[in-house]
């Protein structure tokens, strides 16, 4: 997992939590039936110690270091190793 700013700029949210580091990826649906909801597209990489110097470089201006997840109606989970 390299944290390159084009990577970065294709996703609207990252954190950590105690285990991973979390790419979040929020659209919105206006479907006629299911009515209007944002859903989200979550990859979860586990930490390492690598990807936490390139998270750490990343978002080292964050006055929360770690984040926050943005709550969503609907979503997806991936599990990256």
């Amino acid at each position: 997992m390299k944290m390159a700013d084009e990577y970065l700029a294709q996703v609207t949210n990252v954190y950590r939590t105690r285990e991973y580091i979390v790419f979040q990826e929020i659209g919105i649906s206006d479907d006629p039936e299911a009515g209007t909801y944002l859903y989200s597209y979550d990859t979860y990489h586990r930490r390492t110690m690598q990807k936490d110097r390139e998270y750490e470089k990343a978002f080292k201006d964050r006055a929360h270091i770690d984040g926050n997840r943005i709550p969503v109606s609907t979503y997806v989970r991936e599990y990256v190793e």
